[in-house]
């Protein structure tokens, strides 16, 4: 019989507390591979925010980490809003109604205003125009695509377009109403908007999201920035990715009467779109602004976007955060630090399981020496009984160590739905950590090896003739 044969005997004849063993060490192995696998899926759900189309986000002063979790992976609440005539600092003279450049149009090649503070079932609502999806990318030029449906249009004040997670969540298709509340799911219920396109699977926080024209966000009561009493409104005028060059009404009307307006022009004029009267510019504000610099030249943006930063963090209007050093600063202090404590917890769970083979093999230690003499009676050289009892610690590490990486990614599989609807990644049974998981196996091997090296000496110096 081979010296691989007598360990396999071996773990045979003491079955259940070799089962015991093995299952002791899979536990610990499957904290380690699932501790593994959602250390990088929490990675990949911060990096995959680091590449959408934009490079700064602009927003008001405060905590420039918390404008990113909120403008980008739509968690955390909004500091403050920002002016409408401030955001207007970034648009060209032809999307401003005064047909000039604003401050920072020169540094800036995309900017879109998004408007936070509703909800709809627990999913963050953004007000926001067509060049969110028309101009933004998913980065390195990567377009939104559709699984069905379109964007909406500007003109279309009530029309939305959901996430790929929202949709498949709560089952929402083209053409479907949804109706979101005021800062909170018990909140107040706002006028329903329509969906025109579902978007197709991301992987980013923007599979989170439900995106409705800003026109209609604005009309939503609680949505209008008050006015003092007498001040005239501003007239509007085109908007940043296009929209209606309509009058609104005169007057300081409150957004009731502006809702019961477009109402009424909707039902009197039944051309396509029908025009409804959008917000006075002096009564709107946007929570934030996701900028992409230009590149003059081919020059890489990021080099206009340090001066703009800069210019705008020296001012008292608000302040410019960039995504991917925010994120970093995120993952270096709280994310990495953590991942390394779970992974040293888990890993001290797998040596105490380690030690579990040690036990058991100086349990069994009385019965092994009667093998062991008459392995040495029959022939055997002291080496192969050293090598024997090795290769019965290695046998149980390596099938404790399988058992526990396909626990360990059962585990990811059976989590993989929430992780998937809270993060934005995909996650499943065959998400892995390719680095961390390969390495593991040479570590169960010489664990179990250093584990053994005890019964195998003492195996080693068994005196035949006290034994038989």
């Amino acid at each position: 019989m081979s010296l691989l044969g007598i360990a396999w005997r071996s773990i045979r004849q003491r079955l259940f507390t070799s089962g015991l063993t093995a299952l002791s060490l899979a536990l610990g192995v499957a904290l380690v591979v699932a501790t593994l696998v959602i250390g990088g899926l929490v990675r990949d759900a911060f990096a995959s925010g680091q590449g959408l189309g934009y490079n700064l986000i602009v927003g008001a002063k405060g905590s420039p980490l918390q404008l990113v979790l909120n403008s980008v992976y739509l968690v955390s609440k909004p500091i403050e809003n920002i002016s409408w005539r401030f955001y207007q600092e970034f648009l060209p003279a032809g999307a401003r109604p005064d047909d000039a450049a604003g401050r920072y149009a020169g540094s800036v090649a995309k900017a879109v205003p998004i408007c936070m503070g509703d909800y709809y079932r627990s999913f963050r609502v953004v007000g926001t125009n067509a060049a969110y999806f028309d101009s933004l990318t998913l980065g390195e030029g990567r377009p939104f695509t559709f699984a069905s449906g379109r964007n909406f249009r500007d003109a279309e004040f009530f029309g939305g377009v959901l996430g790929s997670a929202v949709a498949a969540k709560l089952g929402l298709a083209v053409g479907d109403e949804f109706s979101p509340t005021h800062g909170a799911d018990d909140g107040l219920v706002h006028d329903p908007f329509t969906v025109t396109g579902v978007l197709a699977r991301t992987d980013t926080p923007v599979d989170r999201g439900v995106y409705v024209n800003m026109e209609g966000f604005y009309l939503q009561e609680g949505h209008a920035k008050p006015v003092p009493e007498g001040e005239a409104a501003e007239q509007t005028g085109p908007e940043a990715g296009g929209a209606l060059e309509i009058s609104p009404p005169k007057g300081n009307e409150s957004p009731q009467a502006t809702r019961e307006i477009s109402q009424a022009t909707k039902a009197s004029a039944p051309a396509d779109p029908p025009q409804q009267a959008p917000l006075p510019f002096a009564q709107r504000e946007v929570t934030a602004i996701l900028v992409e610099t230009a590149s003059p030249g081919g020059m890489p943006p990021e080099l206009l976007a340090m001066g703009l930063k800069t210019a705008i963090n020296e001012g008292r209007d608000g302040q410019a955060a960039e995504p991917v050093r925010e994120i970093r600063t995120l993952l270096d202090l709280f994310v990495r630090p953590l991942e390394l404590l779970l992974l040293l917890v888990t890993t001290l769970v797998v040596i105490v399981s380690a030690i579990g083979i040690l036990v058991s093999m100086v349990g069994s230690s009385l019965e092994r020496s009667r093998d062991v003499a008459v392995m040495r009676a029959l022939g055997a050289r002291r080496s192969h009984v050293l090598t024997a009892v090795l290769l019965e610690a290695i046998i149980l590490a390596v099938g404790g160590g399988l058992a526990g990486w396909l626990l360990g990614h059962g585990i990811v599989a059976a989590i993989g739905p929430l992780i998937t609807t809270n993060a934005g990644v995909s996650a499943g049974f065959f998400s892995s950590a390719p680095l961390g998981e390969a390495l593991l196996v040479p570590f169960l091997v010489v664990l179990a090896i250093l584990s053994a090296l005890l019964p195998a000496l003492a195996a080693y110096r068994t005196d035949v003739a006290k034994w038989l």
